[in-house]
């Protein structure tokens, strides 16, 4: 309740600790393997197209979080594009979005100095790259991107009026915008009505709450086995709450998403 009370009223503090918890992050994973941060996805058995995404070794052991990356990705066509990624942040999803996807070129955009460092030595891929920058302020010029990517970030953001003014403003005639983020249930209509205010067509939306907690529920060994690897002991409750794990029992006990909702959509611009 606390924790809830704190991100509604006071949006900055939220976007401080989530950026440093994810520059803590980036310092206490000396061996480079925690490139995705998502909560993933899933389907179920009775839903169509339940089959899992054919990966790779080296991908394979971040499949749920790629999926919410592929799932998001595979509505448009990403041929010939430029496309801007928004809150990049270790870069796993633009890697893999780059090499399955090939845009013409791919962006990826974070606040973190230290994820963005990590990016520019770890990645090398003609036509991806990364810069440092704020999601609220978007420095490129009007109608810059084919394609603007956000996943799982925006909910961090304090003013989500100003990032969603910029990615109408960057989008060229015809471009989309790519999304999906999480919200507490009361404040589900309120986001849409926002979303509703930049301009854009919407192409798809879907509630896929379920697709993520099942991504979860399938993926909480490996999950709990990042917190206990990476991450000194005296921090192991607050991250395993942060990644929707019971902070007293995280192997026992289903991931939660804490009464949030997780939804994805498509809008053009037309």
């Amino acid at each position: 309740m606390i924790n809830k009370y704190l991100f509604f009223r006071f949006p900055t503090i939220k976007s401080w600790v989530a950026r440093l918890t994810y520059d803590l992050v980036s310092f206490w994973d000396t061996d480079k393997y925690n490139v995705f941060m998502n909560y993933g996805f899933a389907r179920h058995q009775h839903e169509q197209g339940h089959a899992p995404l054919d990966l790779d070794e080296h991908d394979e052991p971040h499949r749920y979080p790629i999926q919410l990356y592929h799932h998001v990705a595979k509505s448009v066509d990403w041929k010939d594009k430029d496309v801007l990624e928004v809150s990049s942040g270790r870069g796993g999803g633009a890697h893999f979005l780059m090499r399955h996807f090939k845009p013409n070129s791919y962006k990826g955009l974070d606040f973190s100095t230290r994820a963005i460092k990590f990016c520019q030595s770890h990645y090398k891929l003609d036509g991806l790259s990364f810069e440092h920058g704020n999601a609220e302020e978007l420095s490129f010029a009007d109608h810059s991107f084919d394609l603007v990517m956000n996943v799982e970030a925006s909910l961090y953001y304090p003013s989500i009026e100003k990032f969603f003014n910029h990615v109408a403003r960057v989008l060229r005639p015809n471009g989309y915008f790519l999304y999906t983020d999480l919200r507490y249930s009361e404040k589900v209509s309120e986001w849409k009505a926002e979303l509703n205010k930049i301009g854009l067509k919407l192409i798809k939306e879907e509630e896929i709450t379920d697709n993520v907690l099942r991504a979860m529920e399938l993926d909480q060994e490996r999950r709990v086995w990042i917190i206990r690897k990476y991450i000194p002991r005296i921090f192991h409750k607050p991250f395993y709450d942060f990644i929707g794990l019971d902070p007293d029992a995280p192997l026992e006990r289903k991931p939660h998403l804490n009464d949030r909702k997780y939804w994805y959509f498509v809008f053009q611009k037309v």
